[in-house]
């Protein structure tokens, strides 16, 4: 009987505890936490709740940024997020993967997107196409960080056992923007 109390009285605390956490995506609320591991599909929700919240900046380099033309497509989610942030005024830079392939199925997902971004008045580049760029990275507002395996795929931010980190933290921010700026790129076009 005593036993039976013991995983009551642990149940009921779990409970309490699991109700006064707050939830991943409110990084204003996470008190003195700086750095929550995102997992699955946490990823969307934490990045798209962060897009929507932008005050002034978003700077993202990505692998690949496959979106389409269906409502509930998360990848999708996240341009539309961009673009409406682009809309508020919010200055977008953007850097893509790009082979020297030109029919690279990496090269065509991140053309489409990439249009789409630059005609919303975003800063569209390309890597360099003798290098690989797979860093998976956005920064918001210059303290905001998602940094892990995402790409930004319905497939990553939904099905795929994928591990992104978000902090909370200026120095890195900077740090990360800095890097990723001094990486070789081309100014964004379609090919003829």
């Amino acid at each position: 009987m005593k036993h039976r109390a013991w995983i009551g009285l642990f149940a009921f605390v779990l409970l309490i505890t699991l109700s006064l956490t707050p939830p991943v995506t409110r990084l204003g609320y996470c008190g003195d936490c700086r750095i929550h591991l995102l997992t699955g599909p946490e990823y969307f929700f934490a990045l798209k709740e962060a897009i929507d919240n932008a005050k002034h900046s978003i700077f993202l380099a990505i692998y690949l940024f496959k979106t389409n033309n269906y409502p509930t497509n998360r990848a999708t989610g996240i341009l539309n997020a961009l673009l409406g942030a682009a809309k508020r005024g919010v200055e977008i830079t953007v850097l893509l993967e790009h082979s020297d392939d030109p029919e690279s199925f990496i090269n065509v997902e991140n053309e489409k997107t990439g249009e789409r971004l630059l005609k919303a008045g975003a800063k569209v580049y390309w890597d360099r196409p003798d290098r690989k760029l797979h860093v998976k990275a956005v920064v918001i507002d210059h303290h905001i960080v998602f940094l892990g395996s995402h790409n930004l795929t319905h497939s990553a931010m939904r099905y795929n056992q994928e591990m992104s980190f978000v902090l909370n933290d200026t120095k890195i921010a900077n740090e990360v923007i800095k890097k990723i700026s001094l990486f070789p790129k081309t100014p964004f076009k379609r090919r003829p």
